[in-house]
Order: structure tokens, then sequence, then C-alpha cells
């Protein structure tokens, strides 16, 4: 998966620096969407697509995706607190168009899971459809009634893809917005990368450990980007007592996590971009438990691992080759992100110079 990601990385790189002979950048977020995107396909679908091409089930997917995070509110929204405002306003609660998005996404993924049972080579699994697939039969033989089925699998895929794609494309997309606005911190992303990698060599996920700078400054850009502000929810299984709060069973629980990047008695200045926060007296980087986007325990995101090493790696590839800055008069970009189902960077203008 390595190679996957190296390829992608570089490959996304040569686009922008093609991009910049043209002059600003406008839509950067739509480029990276796509690189992000062509890693999980192959992952899910086991299709590789080139961030480059213009295949068009590529774009498809790109769209039917941003339907599936956009307006999303993950407390569910009015509907949640009033269901049966569906009824009386369908169209003004919204209603009516997250049931034909829906369907449409619904449609989609369906049609791509039964592709697969049509093509599908016995005894062959090369991604994670045709080993759920297989294992939907295997449950069949052996049980009577199994949680594994075809209605599973498509929330199952719609679940990887609304989590993995906007939230990784969100988390790059925020690194070039800060490191725009702090040309410092960007100076020394840089000067690490071509002191330890250099300027032409491929990075690998091998030099993370060794470039402590550019790791506090991921770091310190998860903290206050707060993607995702708040877990998904989740639900109590039974009775309990946390910190003197009774929670009854089957309440619906969302944890703060911004509350605890900007913890004041923690952090110290919260509101302050200060990626040396993570690092120590030795210059080695510093794991601070409080730093947790991906949340925590059992239920936390599964998808942590991926989504750290494509971020790493792309914004690698890109501060080796490119030194991004605002347009000349363009003013400073809001660095609070854009509400949504995830926070989203600002929308900008760039300039990519290369190095």
């Amino acid at each position: 998966m390595e190679n996957v990601l190296q390829h992608d990385a570089i490959t996304l790189t040569n686009i922008i620096i093609q991009l910049t002979e043209k002059g600003t950048i406008t839509n950067i977020r739509s480029i990276i969407s796509a690189a992000v995107l062509c890693n999980l396909w192959l992952l899910i679908d086991g299709t590789k697509y080139d961030v480059g091409t213009e295949s068009t089930n590529l774009k498809e997917a790109i769209h039917i995706l941003k339907d599936l995070v956009r307006n999303a509110n993950v407390s569910g929204g009015i509907l949640n607190q009033f269901p049966f405002l569906r009824y009386i306003f369908p169209n003004l609660t919204g209603y009516s168009m997250f049931v034909e998005r829906q369907n449409r996404i619904n449609n989609f993924f369906m049609e791509v899971i039964s592709k697969h049972k049509r093509d599908k080579i016995n005894g062959e699994c090369a991604n994670f459809i045709d080993v759920y697939l297989q294992q939907i039969e295997a449950q069949k033989m052996n049980s009577s009634h199994s949680f594994f089925n075809e209605n599973q699998l498509l929330y199952v895929i719609k679940d990887l893809f609304s989590a993995g794609v906007d939230t990784t494309d969100n988390t790059i997309g925020f690194v070039i917005a800060f490191l725009v606005v702090y040309q410092d911190v960007q100076a020394k992303v840089y000067d690490e990368i071509n002191r330890v990698i250099g300027k032409d060599a491929y990075p690998s996920l091998s030099d993370k450990d060794r470039l402590p700078y550019l790791k506090a400054v991921l770091a310190e850009v998860s903290r206050l980007a707060n993607i995702g502000p708040t877990s998904i929810p989740h639900r109590a299984i039974m009775d309990s007592n946390l910190l003197g709060f009774e929670i009854k069973k089957n309440y619906t629980l969302l944890a703060n996590l911004k509350s605890v990047h900007m913890d004041k008695e923690h952090w110290g200045d919260p509101e302050v971009f200060r990626p040396e926060r993570f690092i120590d007296e030795n210059g080695e980087f510093i794991n601070d438990s409080w730093l947790i986007p991906f949340g925590l325990g059992r239920r936390k995101c599964l998808g942590e691992t991926l989504a750290k090493n494509t971020v790493f790696l792309f914004v690698v590839c890109l501060m080796q080759k490119l030194h991004f800055l605002l347009p000349s008069n363009h003013p400073m970009p809001c660095l609070q992100g854009v509400d949504g189902f995830v926070i989203a960077p600002p929308v900008m203008d760039i300039i990519a110079v290369q190095r």
C-alpha cells in the first residue's frame, strides 16, 4: 500500500506543478480529493485509478461522496430532534433532498457490489468487497441467521468512504492553509525535509521519525483544525455513571473532542498555532495523549493508520517540490474552517511556486 500512496502523492505533486504554469490555483481541494479517493477505492473496490485520469467512474464517485456528507449534521440535525417534521415539511427540513441523495448513493454502490458478484473468481479476494461477499456466502452455509448481508455491506462501504475521503483531504487542505498563513513554519518544514530526505529522493513511511518538526506541524494542525469536533454518535449499552454523571441505557453520546484539544489548563495557549508544543528539549516529537482526533478506545476510527500515512506522504511530496503562497492582495484566510459533517478548510486561491 505504501507504494500506491507514494505513486499518488508524486502524481498529485506533478499535477499541481503543471497547474502552477497557468498561474493561481483556484480549487486545489478537488485535486486532493481525487488523489485520496483513488487510494481508498483501491482498497475497497480493487480498481486502481491514476489521479490525473479523466475517468467517468472516478468523477461520479467523487460527486457521490461529496453528496454523502453535504449539509450533513453529526448530531442528526432538526429531524433527529423532531422526526415528525419530515412528514409535515419534507422540503423545508431537507428530508426530500436527503432521500433523493441517499437513493442515488445506494444505487451507485449497489451497482458496484453487483459487478463484483458477476465478475468474481472463486477463491480470489483482492479487495474489501470480495472478502465481504465471500463472508456472506460462508455465513449462509454455517448459520441460518447472520449480520453479514448485502445491505450491511452497502452501509459499511458508505461509512468507509464518508469517513475516509473528506476527513483526509480536509486535513491536507488545512495543512496547506496553515502553512500559507505561517510562512516561517513552512520554511522550517521544507528545511527539515531537504536536510533529511533531500529534494529528489522519494519519501517513505520510514522517514516519519526522522522528521519530528513535520510531525509536530501535522499534530498541531489536527489539534486546531478539529475536523471532527465531536465523535460520531455512540449508544450506551447499559446504565452507568461517568465522573458523577448518570448515563442511562440507550442514551446517545457524542465525545466533545474539540473541548479536549482546546483545554486551556493542558495546552496553556490552545488558540495559538505553535507546533513546538509537540517538540521536547531534545528535539524529539512528543506524542501527547490529549491529541485524540481519531477518538479513543475500541470504537476509535479504524482508518487512523491509513489516514496518517496518506497525509504524511502527500504533505512531504508537496513540500519537497512546492512553496505555497497567497496571491498578492488576497485576504488572509480564516482558519476556523467551514461547518459541515466535518470541518472543511477555508476556500482560497493559492500560488504554488516550484522549488
